[in-house]
């Protein structure tokens, strides 16, 4: 059996960096050549300088990267186009004998990609465009687009309970269901209590919140789809001076967010802090950390913050139910765009002062099982092995 040489595959650049590094060390780990495909000039919810550092990782790694000239969001022909050849370049010119693609543009792409040149392709949906009681124009759109290139797919892999019983309407080669990306629980555990204390006393000094304030955070791309406005719109509503809101992350929305929060005079108490690589301090800072995406696979950033013992608002109708269970973990709200029923919600946790008392539901979500699991399907997959 000749040697393999794998293609990872993704619009953005932050997409590798947040949920790819752990899959290249197990192809590698198995005797594969890896290469990466992404855009590292526009990479997505990291900064430039974090895309730089990204591709010095992977020349430590041995692993070759492509630059491939994807558009976020659904592209443009033209633009669709020249990606396509890219990647069929990349394909050729590397003798390419599979493809792990991410993203649905990525996704798509590659299966165009895998189709025309007779390479096994695996794509990961981080949470489908449609979904159970999403809209019904994302059914009418995407579903017959997904159902189409549904044929070129040699294993779909899902990251939430919802999206893997709904691929079953999909005539995929093979499916599968893996909990999420995977996360260091481990790493989480071992910061001892005292360090905890320490962070929590240094970030809320930093950013101005006293211990009589009631902390929130979002961690995520700064966009429509993570609907940090309706927080914003939530918190103007209860009008509660002790409520501190920050929003860690980068994208596309800040300057409508800043309108907003000068909008409604919030800005000694709604601040937007950018991208922020270590976590930890704002985890360990916050009281509650609001998840409120209007769509979702999973959320990484929700179910990093429960490791960490923090309550989480999330949404009903995303992958997050997997996680929150129960209420000793988290709530959740039936519409994410209700603005009475998410300040409600803030205000129950806030004046019962709700903490995160279980992370059991959780330990299936750690790197040991995911990769693990990973492992399994590449070795299926990729090596055609029977395991």
């Amino acid at each position: 059996m000749g040697k393999k040489r794998i293609l990872i595959l993704a619009t953005t650049a932050s997409m590798i960096e947040q949920f790819n590094i752990h899959n290249i060390k197990i192809l590698q780990s198995l005797g594969a050549e890896v290469h990466v495909g992404t855009n590292f000039k526009n990479p997505g919810t990291i900064t430039k300088d974090i895309s730089k550092k990204l591709i010095s990782k992977l020349n430590s790694m041995n692993v070759t990267y492509h630059q491939i000239d994807f558009m976020r969001g659904i592209g443009t022909h033209r633009a669709n186009k020249k990606a396509l050849q890219q990647v069929c370049n990349v394909i050729k010119e590397n003798n390419i004998t599979g493809i792990h693609a991410h993203s649905p543009l990525g996704g798509i792409i590659a299966r165009r990609a895998g189709h025309k040149m007779n390479v096994k392709v695996i794509y990961t949906a981080h949470g489908l465009q449609f979904f159970k009681g999403g809209p019904l124009r994302d059914w009418f759109i995407f579903f017959p687009i997904e159902w189409f290139y549904a044929h070129w797919t040699d294993a779909l892999i899902t990251i939430n309970q919802d999206d893997y019983s709904i691929s079953n309407l999909l005539p995929v080669k093979r499916r599968y269901y893996i909990p999420g990306v995977g996360i260091d629980l481990q790493r989480i555990s071992d910061i001892p209590e005292t360090r905890r204390k320490e962070l929590r006393e240094n970030v809320r000094k930093k950013l101005n919140v006293k211990d009589s304030d009631f902390f929130i955070i979002s961690v995520g791309e700064l966009s429509k789809r993570k609907n940090h406005a309706t927080v914003i719109k939530a918190i103007h509503k209860l009008n509660d001076p002790h409520i501190k809101y920050a929003i860690a992350g980068i994208g596309n929305e800040k300057n409508n967010l800043c309108n907003l929060i000068r909008e409604y005079h919030l800005e000694n108490r709604v601040k937007l802090l950018g991208y922020i690589s270590n976590l930890d301090g704002l985890y360990y800072a916050a009281d509650l950390n609001m998840f409120i995406s209007k769509r979702e696979g999973l959320g990484l950033g929700g179910l990093d913050g429960v490791a960490h013992g923090l309550y989480i608002i999330g949404n009903k109708r995303t992958g997050m139910k997997d996680y929150i269970s129960s209420p000793e973990n988290g709530l959740l709200v039936n519409s994410p765009i209700d603005i009475d029923e998410v300040a409600n919600v803030i205000k129950k946790v806030k004046e019962k002062r709700l903490k995160c008392s279980s992370i059991e539901d959780i330990k299936g979500f750690d790197h040991s099982n995911v990769d693990k699991m990973m492992q399994q399907i590449y070795l299926k997959e990729f090596f055609g092995e029977n395991v």
